[in-house]
């Protein structure tokens, strides 16, 4: 089997979890001898044309005028047109394409073309939707133009992969998508790329005064990640165990109010911004903290949690979407209620005072992951879905079909 898949970022361009995910699934599937060409953006330093792992990689540049990355929509729209190109190139090279997989609505364009020109089934995952990021609103124009772009991929898709059932009931109900067409296939960690011989202390003394408590969260800085939540909450655990340190890694376009939070609670000294971080510094902030936070106001999955389990640290979470499925309240980390710092602080307080607690949720966590997250055994299941995508693929014409309405509290 051939499959082109497209996506806005691969490694070394990584923007959030969606790069990684792309990048273990289509190593995965190279090993398992599947023929696996990636079309994506370019980054500065990198190849236009590679084979790295097994997986063929091609890097688009935007043509131009240059439209910053401000300008979502317009800036996506002109980079399909560019990935069109490449992928065009490359389909009538190979001859032979069995399945398009498109990941989220950034490639929509791309992939339906590719579709319907070269009547190729196509496959689609839908790693969040704009109505859930904005918590079942869509407050402008550009915001309805995306779910209107979201919707259109599930339509054009002969099979829509999702991560979590929590995803599944979204898109079925807001996409108005039939459930036996959609395939929920969790994300997966790679333990072993976290295995590394780093000095932990070389990275932790860069941000943490020696005898603090380290309380870690890492991803991509947007408003729905909830990072403001926990700062609002290191003002209720500073009253009760002072030397606690806050370390945000990280970067986003919410940065700055989040820097602006913390000056406004004079927690300068206490949260400490790092940005991007590389591999090496994940691990030994993973190794070294006392407690892992992910304090999503919505997340379709969550592979921080995985990552943080898998390193033996214990995790908290916001009750929501994929965190609720992952984690098991008082069994594999400890729940909270999304938003609500008094809720989130002691959740905090009790893994901070608590070491027996503490060791107890690592390692029901750690026994709880088994195989389940396997990168092999997702890439097999993702597998069996192209191969009921090539089945049941019957071509159809293009038709004008209008995106299903929401409710009307929905519409900002």
């Amino acid at each position: 089997m051939r499959v082109m898949i497209l996506s806005w970022e691969y490694p070394p361009r990584i923007i959030g979890g969606l790069g990684r995910h792309v990048y273990h699934l289509a190593t995965s599937l190279a090993s398992e001898g599947i023929k696996v060409h990636v079309v994506t953006k370019d980054h500065p330093g990198t190849p236009e044309y590679e084979e790295s792992e097994g997986v063929h990689v091609y890097r688009v540049v935007n043509y131009p005028p240059d439209i910053t990355q401000e300008d979502w929509v317009p800036w996506t729209l002109q980079f399909n047109v560019a990935l069109l190109e490449k992928a065009v190139a490359v389909v009538n090279d190979l001859k032979n394409i069995n399945v398009i997989h498109a990941h989220d609505w950034l490639v929509a364009h791309a992939a339906a073309s590719l579709k319907h020109a070269y009547r190729i089934p196509l496959v689609a995952t839908i790693h969040a939707t704009e109505y859930g990021r904005h918590q079942g609103h869509l407050p402008g124009p550009m915001n309805k133009l995306i779910h209107q772009i979201e919707w259109w991929l599930t339509f054009e898709s002969v099979r829509t992969i999702c991560c979590s059932q929590y995803m599944m009931e979204q898109i079925t109900n807001i996409f108005e998508l039939p459930p036996d067409k959609v395939d929920v296939i969790p994300n997966g960690i790679d333990s072993e790329s976290f295995k590394r011989d780093v000095s932990v202390d070389l990275y932790r003394r860069q941000y943490v005064k020696p005898g603090d408590k380290l309380v870690f969260f890492v991803g991509r800085l947007v408003y729905e990640k909830g990072v403001q939540t926990v700062i609002e909450a290191m003002t209720l655990i500073l009253n009760k165990i002072p030397n606690v340190t806050f370390v945000v890694a990280g970067s986003g376009p919410h940065m700055n109010q989040l820097k602006s939070l913390v000056d406004a609670f004079n927690l300068e000294e206490k949260v400490k911004f790092t940005g991007h971080i590389d591999t090496d510094m994940l691990s030994a902030f993973y190794k070294s903290a006392d407690l892992t936070v992910v304090p999503s106001l919505y997340e379709p999955f969550g592979m921080v949690v995985l990552e943080s389990m898998a390193m033996g640290t214990p995790t908290i979470v916001a009750d929501t979407g994929g965190l609720s499925e992952i984690v098991v309240h008082e069994e594999t980390g400890l729940k909270f209620e999304p938003g609500n710092p008094e809720s989130l602080a002691d959740a905090m307080l009790r893994i901070l005072t608590d070491k027996d607690l503490a060791l107890r949720l690592t390692s029901d966590a750690n026994a709880y992951l088994g195989d389940r997250y396997n990168w092999d055994r997702i890439a097999n299941t993702t597998l069996e879905v192209y191969r009921r995508a090539e089945k049941g693929y019957e071509y159809r014409p293009r038709t004008l079909k209008l995106c299903p309405p929401l409710p009307d509290e929905a519409i900002g």
